[in-house]
């Protein structure tokens, strides 16, 4: 009996096919279906290569395929669990993740990265929009389009979407250039977006980024938000070194790394006519620090606690007037980030 599906919705389209939510009538349940035609299929040899690559990496992090076949009109299709969650891509929407938030995702990330280069298995395409939502929350890694041995055979020229290129470690000039340790950068310019946000990404054009790239200076490894601590700015720039041999040798150190990183606070930013001012909620209390210029050119610290905005009260140690704009910057990064790392409660 062939297989029939019932198409209910395009959730995305590439250079190698399509991904379409899709009833499977026979079995009355909804799947996502990848749809590859056959001049698009890198291995002519064997046009399931792509599933059963995801097949061999089966893990809990990593999007589960079901099956593989043919369709009447001779395209690929292989089957895979559907997520109504979307893909990170979809929940950032460009704007930064909270940080804890962050590092649960990107530590599950880092865990199906692991298994898959366990199983000799380069994915070649990290980014948020490959990662998916699992339905309790978890990250799981997705679309090991880019991921089979026989990658040569694709023309790198063909892969035209901007994010894969921003996410291309800066010594791949060629698909056959990839190794485990420009997974790891991939790894290093996600976690970049996730704790930023791409407003922090210049507007450059493919060929501008990657001279930049190969300069490190893209993106800048100075320019976080005020809340990121130290530690986390040292992971995401070591895993984005220029210098392969200087990022983290495996997914599993990264992953490591990460797990000692303490995030404790999640900070909302707010950009203010005349500064900043950033929120944070945990155990019941609402903090929250101002960083404002004044009208005389002077800059102004106000740090507040409280059980809601009605009843926040200063913390008069921590309020600074007429400072310099550096002096302001300074003082705001370190309350910040001491909430952030557990040094203040």
């Amino acid at each position: 009996m062939a297989v029939t599906f019932e198409f209910i919705k395009r959730l995305g389209s590439g250079y190698f096919g399509e991904v379409w939510k899709v009833k499977d009538t026979g079995l009355n349940s909804t799947f996502a279906l990848k749809l590859i035609p056959p001049e698009k299929v890198i291995n002519p040899k064997n046009f399931y290569q792509e599933a059963q690559t995801l097949k061999a990496a089966e893990h809990e992090n990593i999007v589960e395929v079901y099956e593989t076949g043919e369709l009447d009109d001779g395209r690929i299709y292989v089957k895979m669990e559907f997520l109504s969650n979307g893909s990170l891509e979809d929940e950032a929407s460009g704007a930064y993740v909270p940080l804890s938030r962050t590092k649960r995702l990107m530590i599950d990330l880092l865990r199906g990265l692991e298994h898959a280069h366990s199983k000799k298995i380069l994915h070649r395409d990290i980014k948020p929009a490959n990662i998916m939502i699992g339905n309790s929350g978890e990250g799981k890694l997705s679309d090991f389009g880019l991921a089979l041995p026989d990658i040569k055979m694709v023309d790198v020229s063909v892969l035209k979407k901007y994010q894969y290129w921003m996410h291309l470690a800066p010594e791949v000039n060629s698909l056959t250039d990839y190794t485990y340790l420009s997974d790891i950068y991939s790894c290093g310019m996600t976690l970049y977006r996730l704790v930023n946000g791409d407003s922090f990404l210049p507007p450059l054009t493919i060929s501008e980024l990657r001279i930049k790239a190969l300069e490190g200076k893209f993106p800048d490894r100075k320019l976080y938000r005020d809340f990121i601590p130290v530690s986390l700015k040292k992971l995401i720039n070591k895993a984005m070194h220029v210098e392969p041999k200087e990022r983290f040798s495996s997914a599993e150190q990264m992953r490591h790394a990460l797990e000692k990183i303490e995030l404790n606070h999640n900070w909302l930013e707010n950009k203010l006519s005349n500064g900043y001012r950033w929120r944070s909620s945990q155990s019941g209390k609402l903090i929250q620090l101002s960083k404002t210029k004044k009208d005389d050119g002077n800059w102004e610290i106000e740090l507040s606690h409280g059980k809601n905005k009605n009843s926040l009260r200063r913390i008069t140690i921590d309020c600074k007037k007429g400072i310099s704009k550096l002096e302001a910057d300074k003082i705001s990064k370190r309350i910040l980030q001491d909430y952030v790392i557990g040094k203040r409660k």
